[in-house]
C-alpha cells in the first residue's frame, strides 16, 4: 500500500499515512492537513502526469515546443510531465500557480467561491 505525506499549512509539520479518503488533522495545532505532492521522491522518468488544466490549442504545440522542448505535448494539446520538479519549473517559467491540493470529503465542497 502506498504511503502519502500530508502537510499542515499552519505549522508546516508532515505526517505519513496510507489513507487518502479522510481529512487529516494536524496533531500539533489541530489544523487541516493537505496532501503534499511535492515530496514524492519520484525519479525522473518514473512519473507521468498529463495536465488537463494546462492544455493548449493543438495549433500552438509547435510554438510551445520552441519554448519548452523538454515538455512532451500530446496531440490534443495536453502537456505531459516526467517529474514533479519538471512540472514545478514549467509553472515557474510560465507564471502559472498551482494551489495545494485539499483532501475532499464525500459530499463536502472544498474552497467554495
Amino acid at each position: 500500500m502506498a504511503i502519502h505525506t500530508f502537510k499542515c499549512d499552519s505549522c508546516r509539520i508532515s505526517i505519513d499515512d496510507d489513507n487518502t479518503k479522510m481529512v487529516h488533522v494536524c496533531p500539533k495545532c489541530g489544523g487541516e492537513m493537505y496532501w503534499d505532492l511535492g515530496n514524492l521522491g519520484i525519479c525522473e522518468g518514473d512519473y507521468r502526469h498529463v495536465s488537463n488544466s494546462l492544455a493548449m490549442n493543438p495549433d500552438q504545440i509547435a510554438e510551445h515546443k520552441g519554448h519548452f522542448p523538454d515538455i512532451e505535448v500530446l496531440p490534443d494539446g495536453r502537456p505531459m510531465f516526467t517529474s514533479p520538479k519538471q512540472q514545478e519549473r514549467y509553472l515557474d517559467a510560465t507564471g502559472f500557480y498551482k494551489e495545494t491540493q485539499k483532501i475532499k470529503v464525500k459530499g463536502e465542497k472544498i474552497n467554495p467561491k
